[in-house]
């Protein structure tokens, strides 16, 4: 991730805790410059951008910030991704540096338990995002994504979106913004699911 990009996200996480805090953050300005250049990923079946797909990604719920324009912008950067059921989006213990969101389709969370053994965690459904950690911080993903179905997925890769930082920080930002807000609530939920598991536990002690 450029230093750039890194400074955006560290303002986005600031201003992050600013907002929740009832406080409200101020947006970077834009500066004029040459846009980036398109980076396509291999070994997935794409299919061409169309504008049902452009109206998915502009009614994400998660995106509500955005206007029609920098919402188009980031459309234009976007990757259109179609899997069969059974494929891998991703693998555990991989890095990946795109952000993807699904917008037909399920998804399941799969982590490996050792033994060839998997178990699934979770499902993601349409509207939601997958892989912010890995776009965030360029960390190893926790578990695998596999397709439960045929699934449309958008794919937003990290250097295309750098390439829209000199030229439209402010969308870069409301973006890396967005997800620093899904991640939090992810966090939250995660949070709640095992204090209720903890409780659950505490009080089945001692009944078999």
């Amino acid at each position: 991730m450029s230093s750039q990009l890194e400074d955006i996200k560290a303002k986005a996480m600031a201003d992050l805790e600013k907002e929740l805090k009832g406080e409200v953050p101020l947006e970077p300005t834009a500066t004029t410059s040459e846009p980036g250049t398109r980076f396509d990923a291999m070994g997935r079946e794409r299919i061409r951008q169309t504008k049902k797909h452009m109206e998915h990604f502009c009614r994400i719920p998660f995106l509500n910030d955005l206007s029609d324009a920098e919402c188009n912008r980031l459309a234009e950067i976007v990757t259109v991704m179609r899997l069969q059921k059974g494929d891998i989006l991703i693998e555990q213990g991989k890095k990946d540096d795109s952000l993807y969101v699904l917008i037909e389709g399920r998804l399941r969370v799969n982590r490996s338990t050792g033994g060839g053994s998997q178990v699934t965690l979770a499902c993601i459904r349409e509207g939601e995002m997958a892989g912010e950690m890995g776009f965030l911080d360029d960390s190893e993903h926790s578990a695998t994504l596999q397709a439960d179905d045929t699934s449309e997925i958008l794919q937003i890769n990290r250097n295309d979106l750098e390439g829209l930082l000199e030229e439209h920080p402010q969308t870069v930002y409301k973006l890396m913004r967005a997800i620093a807000r899904e991640v939090h609530k992810i966090t939250q939920r995660m949070n709640m699911q095992f204090v209720e598991m903890s409780n659950y536990i505490h009080h089945q002690q001692g009944r078999y």
